[in-house]
């Protein structure tokens, strides 16, 4: 069964209702990327704690949100980012986004993952946001496998992506993020992610540049997860 892994990249200020939702939905969720500012920000956020705090407490379990620019940002600055979720927001983990899916970032994906575990960090996980090299699967505990649209979905989805990878490293590690679903259609594609072997997922009905500032409005629609 799809568990919920959500895309947390709206502030706790400008919509404190989303994040009252978010928290109730905690028995249905994997786990929360929280992201301040494309990271966790250049000073402490006032509000961040307060409202961690209020999802630790319903159970929720939230990792920091970092950037890696496909292989060609600095590793000092990936490792600084880091230890500023870990010591700031005393996050659970770390998700690192735009990894670069290919052979050639191995090594340097390698070294993310060496750095967060000796940092601290009790899970991390990857978002090249394609089917990466089969050896990338095995240096995360979860990789988003596919992030697009619903309309590229089907066709992504249907030549085997998600059955393969599952095969070699299970359902439970593997993510899909699929925005721009209509309404109507937002069970269908939850059971089409289910069926293409992997095990998170979240999709919304939201679309455009940033659809990861809240959750879908239809949440009835998650009677899958």
């Amino acid at each position: 069964m799809t568990r919920l892994a959500i895309p947390w990249y709206v502030h706790p200020a400008e919509d404190p209702a989303q994040w009252t939702r978010l928290a109730e939905l905690a028995d249905r969720i994997a786990f929360v990327v929280v992201n301040v500012a494309s990271g966790p920000g250049e000073a402490d956020d006032p509000y961040y704690p307060e409202a961690l705090a209020a999802l630790r407490s319903s159970g929720v379990t939230f990792y920091g949100y970092v950037d890696t620019a496909y292989a060609e940002r600095g590793i000092v600055q990936v490792a600084a980012d880091i230890r500023v979720w870990l010591e700031r927001y005393d996050v659970d983990g770390i998700m690192f986004d735009q990894v670069a899916p290919g052979p050639d970032g191995l090594g340097y994906n390698r070294m993310l993952a060496t750095i967060a575990r000796q940092a601290g960090a009790r899970a991390i996980v990857a978002n090249p946001g394609v089917r990466p090299c089969p050896e990338l699967l095995g240096l995360f505990d979860v990789t988003c496998v596919f992030e697009d649209t619903a309309g590229s979905h089907g066709s992504v989805v249907s030549d085997g992506t998600g059955e393969s990878a599952a095969w070699a490293v299970g359902p439970e590690r593997l993510w899909h993020l699929v925005y721009d679903v209509p309404v109507e259609e937002l069970d269908a594609v939850l059971a089409r992610v289910d069926a293409a072997g992997a095990g998170l997922a979240f999709v919304t009905d939201r679309a455009g540049p940033h659809p990861w500032t809240g959750l879908p409005s239809p949440l009835a629609r998650f009677s899958q997860c």
